[in-house]
């Protein structure tokens, strides 16, 4: 499946990966995907990310920032070990948990 390929923008939370390694995205991806159960599947999460996406890399990276951004203006977001995340980055790290596996 492309949408979960190592380096798809979608598993890959950018911001996120700037101060931490994988396996700690991993670990907060999987925190998330059992707060969450019916996100936990690669696929609903990859519908709930490329949601009014066009698809390329580009327009997915833009509207990924955007929706963080948005995340953290209007609240949604989580906390989850400490850190207070946007939902679109714990999406993120939910399928790189779901799909990048060690």
């Amino acid at each position: 499946m492309r949408d979960v390929e190592s380096g798809n923008p979608l598993s890959q939370p950018r911001s996120l990966s700037l101060i931490w390694d994988a396996k700690a995205i991993r670990e907060i991806g999987n925190q998330y995907r059992v707060f969450v159960p019916e996100e936990e599947s690669a696929q609903s999460l990859i519908n709930l990310l490329r949601a009014g996406s066009s698809g390329t890399e580009a327009s997915i990276v833009s509207q990924l920032n955007e929706t963080i951004t948005h995340d953290f203006e209007t609240g949604n977001t989580i906390l989850i070990d400490g850190w207070i995340l946007s939902v679109t980055e714990v999406r993120q790290c939910a399928l790189a948990s779901a799909t990048l596996q060690p």
